[in-house]
């Protein structure tokens, strides 16, 4: 089984990054609000030939391409949910050229692996984490949320791309992934786990430390 799994991955890695790589070369501009913005991708039609020659389905793919400028390094990180606040499980940085680029993220349930692949004209950064859910892992439901449309960039603000719960609770409220930014929603409905990846366009070279993250906004009222 784990033998399977990781040909799985591998296959999902290859994918993604082959698709990372036909996007980041093409004009991913149009339709996508112009520059300093991070949305869906479409697929072309010899993406589409690509993943439909290797028969996987593409609900496990979740793929952005961007338009950036003035940024130095791309900034992939992962999350859990841990005491109403976010702590980060992993985090990958990719030398930026600016431009149009890919980010692809590859998983099912993140509890058996997240594919985090990132692309653009300077190269190719790719990491693979697995999110902790422990021994209830098997009975637990998952509720995914990612970004569904065109998302304005600024350099050095967190941009979450997905958000998944699990949880053994009979009821999960599904949020957007803005909520990214106000853990306490979903930290007041005792969701055994929730995870999260984003990504961060920085100013700083991929050497530099990252500017610490904006307050957590305030609890929306109910």
């Amino acid at each position: 089984m784990r033998t399977k799994r990781c040909v799985s991955l591998l296959l999902a890695a290859a994918l993604a990054l082959s698709l990372a790589g036909c996007g980041a070369n093409g004009d991913n501009s149009k339709g996508k609000g112009g520059a300093m913005t991070i949305a869906p991708a479409q697929l072309s039609q010899e993406e589409q030939a690509l993943a439909d020659l290797l028969a996987l389905g593409m609900e496990a793919y979740h793929i952005f391409d961007f338009q950036v400028e003035g940024a130095k390094s791309i900034h992939l990180r992962a999350y859990e949910l841990a005491d109403g606040e976010w702590k980060c499980v992993n985090h990958g940085v990719l030398e930026a050229a600016g431009g149009a680029g890919r980010v692809a993220l590859t998983f099912g349930k993140m509890t058996e692996g997240v594919r985090m692949a990132c692309k653009d004209a300077s190269g190719v950064y790719s990491s693979e984490v697995t999110m902790a859910a422990g021994d209830d892992a098997a009975s637990m439901t998952f509720a995914t949320s990612t970004l569904t449309e065109s998302a304005k960039i600024e350099l050095d603000q967190e941009i979450p791309l997905a958000v998944q719960i699990a949880t053994t609770k009979n009821e999960i409220r599904s949020y957007e992934v803005g909520y990214f930014h106000m853990p306490r929603e979903y930290a007041k409905h005792g969701y055994e786990h929730v995870y999260a990846i984003t990504v961060t366009f920085s100013a700083g070279a991929a050497s530099e430390p990252l500017p610490e993250s904006s307050p957590a906004q305030p609890s929306p009222a109910e």
